[in-house]
């Protein structure tokens, strides 16, 4: 179970869809992208539309993917923030502590500070990566997309997404899940983040006005960038050590 992806988006349903709708589209999906009946369709398509199937179709998953994804419905983001707390991260990432925040995919950021606490912080933050603006792509290869009639054309990557031909939209008129509603994707890999979309840099604050009566303080949007929606970003929260 991957929570890090929108299991529902990638279906084409709402949260609040029943079984009978969640097989309805999985079947409908299933005759498009199925490698078994469209040999031109990405492999990898109809194994996310699968995977979307299975977790959403089993009780027990669909209830943890559902309290544990910032996709899921019944979400909270101080379940994530609980789940993810670390000591002050300006004194550096273990590899294990990195390997373990790449596999939750957690956007708030805990740092906890003492009585002493001077409203100035340093520490590490997921930030969109420049190079391929967040698609993990690199946008100066080519592309090729081939129409309903056979036909190829080919594009430079900033002009267009070979699985949604450049219009950010999928056909049911949702945001597409390959290049995020950007319209655009390259063929390679963006060799600055290796694919990650993201890139990970230093952060510095100060001047935080951090009252000293109470125990914590969310700083806004000063978390890390989302790897799969583009402009979502988890907040700083300041915990202060009793």
């Amino acid at each position: 179970m991957n929570f890090s992806e929108d299991y529902y988006k990638i279906l084409g349903i709402d949260k609040n869809s029943d079984e009978k709708e969640i097989k309805k589209s999985y079947y409908k999906l299933s005759k498009k992208y199925h490698p078994d009946l469209n040999k031109d369709c990405d492999k990898s398509i109809f194994l996310k539309i699968s995977e979307s199937y299975s977790i959403l179709t089993d009780k027990s998953k669909k209830e943890e993917y559902d309290i544990k994804s910032k996709w899921g419905k019944n979400y909270d983001e101080r379940t994530e923030m609980l789940e993810y707390e670390f000591d002050n991260i300006a004194n550096g990432w273990d590899e294990d502590k990195l390997t373990d925040f790449k596999k939750k995919e957690a956007l708030n950021i805990v740092i906890h500070v003492g009585e002493s606490f001077n409203g100035s912080v340093e520490y590490e933050r997921w930030v969109v990566c420049k190079s391929c603006k967040g698609t993990g792509k690199d946008l100066k290869s080519k592309i090729e997309i081939k129409d309903a009639k056979g036909n190829i054309k080919f594009f430079e990557a900033e002009d267009g997404c070979d699985f949604c031909d450049g219009t950010g939209k999928d056909e049911w008129d949702n945001e597409c899940v390959f290049c995020f509603g950007q319209g655009k994707a390259g063929s390679k890999e963006c060799q600055t983040c290796k694919g990650e979309k993201r890139i990970l840099g230093k952060q510095k604050l100060s001047g935080i006005d951090f009252d000293k009566d109470f125990k914590e303080l969310k700083v806004e949007f000063m978390g890390n960038f989302s790897k799969d929606a583009p402009g979502k970003v988890g907040h700083l929260w300041l915990i202060r050590k009793i």
